[in-house]
């Protein structure tokens, strides 16, 4: 399952890879992300999904980094 306390860490650095994967799609390099904003995304992420277990987690990654970049207020 994921986001157990068994696996948290793992989990986080799958989620970091997937956030830098979706970022690049609009042309922002990972590096330039400083690192508590990195975990301000991935913890989001934990969240949503948490809350909405049935949602794709692909689709959930997407839609925060996607808020992250347009300054949504719903980010």
């Amino acid at each position: 399952m994921l986001f157990n306390n068994k696996e948290k860490l793992n989990d986080k650095l799958l989620l970091q890879k997937m956030i830098q994967k979706s970022l690049k799609q609009y042309h922002i390099e990972s590096n330039t992300l400083p690192l508590n904003e990195y975990e301000e995304l991935t913890n989001k992420i934990i969240h949503l999904k948490k809350q909405h277990p049935s949602h794709d987690l692909n689709d959930l990654v997407q839609d925060v980094v996607y808020g992250y970049i347009t300054d949504s207020p719903y980010f």
